[in-house]
């Protein structure tokens, strides 16, 4: 078993470590832009150099200025990214304050919820101790405990009577010579028919011995309909018993100003929510910085691409072009160490536009997965998985768990299932089950969490317990006991 806490805390381990990795990530990526534009400095660079070289190339001069002007141009475009990198890393910083120090206002607040949740565990504990020793509670409580037996008793028999009505009925219904007769109500004071149709029916009645049949076929129909009243007396019977404790256990908590500290509870608990949405917006602003951070380490953002695209444009234009391939037909060697340094630079810019690719798909999976991760940790805070009392009952499959999603073998879904699955609340003193909470329709008592499981109530706002419902009546069809023989239980020459 596993706390909720210590849960969190593994989530927020790993969040810290997801946050490393990717600004790992996007560091290799912004070298491997940086590394581009840098090849391509240098190719201006060479350029420059070749066309001095060329004397006979009348344009030379020219050509040098054009190169350097174009490098001013990118230099100033890559200030201008440096000046919005260094503005968008300020605002991060203060994001992540601002978002630290909502994170210690809320841990602040969760320590009043859990001061407010404890005392009314403290309270509801003490009430259920006093209840405990009253002697008239205990009576009403044996009342209500035997009325319910009595009442499941009497359910399941009516039930087992409309099932057995249903099995040894079908060889009634099925014969058509019967089914005529009980239809025309043949044997009773209701029957009417003319002289002959009265003669036909009679020797009708006599060959598939009717009269028996029609008596065994009527009590098969009357005794589920007597056991059903029966049973449905007995359920309102135990209702009003139930009704009667619930009213105990409530006078009780009123007496004991229980709902007052409930009340002073759902407060705190609202404050929390509130904080949580804070938190919610600041990690969405956060989140949204980091992506546009994340697009200057990819050169996605608008100063590099024009840094890139523009000196790429003045490297492809024809007197370049040109100046390349006259350098590689003269035998002279400056020319040919420079085409050799601009043919590396090629290859070079191949193998960083392959690799590239693969980092920025594994830089998207990283933030993808990343965001999945905070969202959930929102998610086990609002539904109050962090709280005292709330555990999860096996601590190494959540752990697996955990590991696998970060191993991209688990989605986000698939966690906060299992999460839900294994998470279990008991408050520390009180019985959420006590009194009328012992008969599966709700509770009145919780611990200031309300029934168990059903932590996932707070974020609505209330304090989780569940309503209190009536039994319901088990009437089904085709449901029943199953009982006697399948066979109708009277001679027949009807074709059953």
């Amino acid at each position: 078993m596993i706390s909720g806490r210590q849960t969190l805390a593994s989530i927020d381990q790993a969040l810290d470590a997801e946050r490393v990795k990717l600004t790992e990530m996007a560091q290799r990526i912004e070298a491997a832009s940086t590394t581009q534009l840098k090849l391509q400095q240098a190719d201006a660079e060479d350029y420059r150099a070749l066309a001095r070289t060329r004397v006979d190339l009348l344009a030379a001069g020219e050509l040098a200025r054009h190169i350097d002007q174009a490098e001013q141009q990118v230099i100033a475009l890559l200030k201008a990214r440096e000046e919005a990198l260094e503005a968008i890393g300020a605002r991060i910083h203060a994001a992540e304050l601002e978002r630290t120090r909502l994170e210690a206002e809320r841990q602040t607040q969760a320590e009043q919820v859990d001061r407010a949740a404890e005392a009314v565990d403290r309270a509801e504990a003490g009430t259920q101790a006093r209840l405990n020793a009253d002697p008239a509670y205990q009576q009403q409580h044996q009342l209500a405990q035997a009325a319910e037996r009595t009442a499941m008793h009497a359910e399941e028999k009516a039930t087992e009577s409309e099932q057995e009505k249903d099995q040894k009925g079908a060889s009634y219904r099925a014969d058509p010579l019967f089914i005529y007769l009980w239809e025309r109500r043949y044997g009773t004071p209701a029957y009417k028919a003319n002289p002959l149709a009265r003669w036909l029916d009679a020797k009708v009645a006599r060959l598939i011995g009717f009269a028996d049949a029609r008596a065994n076929y009527a009590r098969l129909n009357e005794i589920p309909e007597r056991l059903r009243e029966h049973a449905e007396a007995l359920g309102a019977a135990a209702d009003a018993a139930f009704a009667a404790l619930e009213a105990l256990d409530s006078a009780a908590r009123e007496a004991d100003g229980i709902p007052k500290l409930e009340a002073e509870l759902e407060r705190e608990q609202q404050a929390l929510n509130a904080m949580d949405a804070r938190i919610a917006a600041a990690e969405a602003e956060q989140q949204r910085l980091l992506l546009e951070q994340a697009s200057f380490a990819t050169g996605e953002d608008a100063q590099t691409k024009k840094a890139v695209e523009y000196l790429a444009a003045e490297l492809r234009h024809d007197d370049l072009m040109t100046l390349r391939r006259e350098a590689l037909s003269t035998p002279f060697p400056d020319d040919d160490l420079i085409v050799s340094r601009l043919l590396q630079r090629d290859d070079e810019r191949r193998r960083l536009e392959a690799s590239g690719q693969g980092l920025r798909d594994s830089l998207e999976q990283q933030r993808k997965r990343l965001s999945e991760l905070e969202s959930l940790r929102v998610d086990l805070k609002r539904s109050g998985y962090d709280r005292p009392g709330s555990s999860f009952q096996d601590g190494a499959l959540v752990t697996l768990m955990l590991g696998n999603f970060l191993n991209g073998m688990l989605d986000r879904n698939g966690l906060w299932r299992v999460l839900k699955e294994q998470q279990r609340y008991r408050p520390q003193r009180s019985d959420p089950g006590f009194g009328s909470g012992g008969f599966g329709r709700g509770s009145v008592w919780g611990g200031g969490l309300g029934d168990l499981g059903n932590l996932g109530d707070i974020v609505g706002g209330g304090l989780g317990r569940s309503p209190i419902r009536k039994r319901s009546s088990g009437r089904r069809s085709g449901g029943g006991f199953g009982g006697g023989s399948s066979g109708g239980g009277f001679r027949t020459g009807g074709g059953f």
